[in-house]
């Protein structure tokens, strides 16, 4: 061997151990384990353990490098909207069925009808995507409504609707309702269904705006009756940001890339129409409930009595749950956030009178800090005489149901979700009399 070829055969080996020793290092610096309970097998932690640190990557860390949360938000969703590519590779629907966007009362929709007409039911499920009011999109969730429609047989409309910062409160529920009244107007004649087999569906906000939906259907009177509701981790109120599900992920859960308390009180904020980008320094203030006057303060309590209830019973399993800490009151965000905090159209948990909803299916997690209000309105929806399932994944986190074709929990949440689906529609059927 030439002296020159083995200088370059030395040079490519120093290059091979630089490079591994630094992927080594990255990796090292980037792992963070996991919370006992977190995902309930081996390969579903294995998968987490690869996927949450590129979360971190993809747009934790950049988006917490902004000066402008209007920036954060822009950062966050082109890379959630690129990493989403990746996901749900797996779904096949064999072809059987059809994909199309149409225009409903000015609020684009994606109609996933199964092939020919060839449903197992002849009811629809409205779907309404999550995002916290500023993020994601119909397509998204396409692998997840596309899975659900192939096994379920069932027509499902998935409503993409405007987001915030751009569009605020109340913007996002009018866009659903309009495309919903048209579909109730012309949908029975275009895809042959029963309006009356009408189950809505959402995840995170859009299990607000699914709530929030069926709250204003149901206080109205109004006609047909949805024949169900599916609540997947709702985002229901931002009243209480310290109750036990929120202090845990203080104390344990800090700099993940899931769902986070403070992701929470900027996105609903925006959605509220304060300028973030002007108002940040109200956050922490926010997130110690120090936004909630003192004379709102008795009926938010009222609301929310069951979690006493939640703090006395649920643990998360040998962690410890911090105390309450100290409120810091802002007078300032008190005045911005007052007419949202008990406006049930904007905080669905206020809504005092939940007794005539339809049937409801509400799924929480128990690493996620919704988890707690999603437990809270389910109790109310009970003690109101509603037909209620609740399920909480013992194992699962906030969002997991994007993960649906790569981890197991996320899998069976799905199936548990399509067949109360399909049992809520099938309900609606009036038996025949001979």
């Amino acid at each position: 061997m030439s002296k020159e070829k083995g200088e370059s055969v030395r040079m490519r080996y120093i290059i091979v151990c630089v490079a591994t020793i630094a992927l080594l290092t990255t990796c090292y610096s980037l792992y963070k384990p996991l919370p006992d309970g977190f995902t309930v097998s081996t390969w579903d932690r294995a998968v987490m353990h690869i996927v949450e640190p590129a979360l971190r990557v993809a747009y934790y860390y950049p988006s917490h490098m902004f000066s402008k949360a209007s920036s954060m938000v822009q950062w966050t969703r082109g890379a959630l909207n690129f990493l989403s590519k990746s996901l749900g590779l797996l779904v096949n629907t064999h072809g059987e069925i059809e994909i199309k966007w149409q225009t409903w009362n000015g609020t684009p929709v994606k109609v996933y009808r199964p092939l020919n007409n060839q449903t197992s039911t002849d009811g629809v499920v409205l779907f309404i995507h999550g995002g916290g009011f500023a993020l994601g999109n119909v397509d998204m969730y396409d692998s997840l409504v596309k899975r659900m429609a192939y096994e379920t047989k069932t027509l499902f409309i998935s409503i993409e609707y405007r987001l915030s910062p751009e569009t605020v409160f109340p913007g996002g529920i009018l866009d659903c309702e309009a495309a919903i009244e048209h579909f109730i107007q012309f949908g029975p004649a275009q895809f042959g269904i029963d309006t009356s087999k009408m189950v809505i569906m959402g995840d995170s906000a859009g299990g607000n705006l699914a709530t929030v939906i069926a709250q204003r259907r149901a206080a109205r009177n109004a006609t047909p009756k949805l024949a169900g509701q599916v609540l997947i981790y709702p985002l229901l109120q931002m009243a209480d940001m310290q109750t036990v599900s929120y202090r845990y992920f203080h104390s344990r859960l800090d700099g993940y890339a899931l769902v986070d308390p403070e992701s929470v009180a900027y996105y609903y904020m925006f959605y509220a129409g304060i300028n973030m980008d002007e108002k940040a320094y109200l956050v922490p203030s926010v997130m110690s409930n120090g936004h909630v006057a003192d004379h709102l303060k008795k009926e938010v309590d009222e609301i929310m009595s069951f979690e006493k209830v939640i703090e006395a019973k649920r643990g998360y399993k040998n962690s410890s749950i911090p105390e309450r800490w100290a409120v810091r009151p802002s007078h300032e965000a008190q005045q911005l956030m007052e007419p949202f905090l008990t406006n049930p159209d904007f905080s669905p948990m206020m809504r005092k009178d939940v007794s005539n909803l339809p049937p409801t299916m509400v799924v929480t997690c128990e690493f996620d800090v919704l988890r707690d209000e999603g437990l809270i309105y389910a109790h109310r929806l009970e003690a109101a005489g509603v037909p209620t399932t609740t399920i909480n994944y013992e194992n699962g986190f906030h969002a997991m149901l994007n993960f649906h074709s790569e981890l197991y929990e996320a899998s069976k949440a799905v199936y548990d979700i399509e067949q109360w689906t399909l049992n809520a529609i099938h309900a609606t059927t009036m038996p025949v009399k001979l």
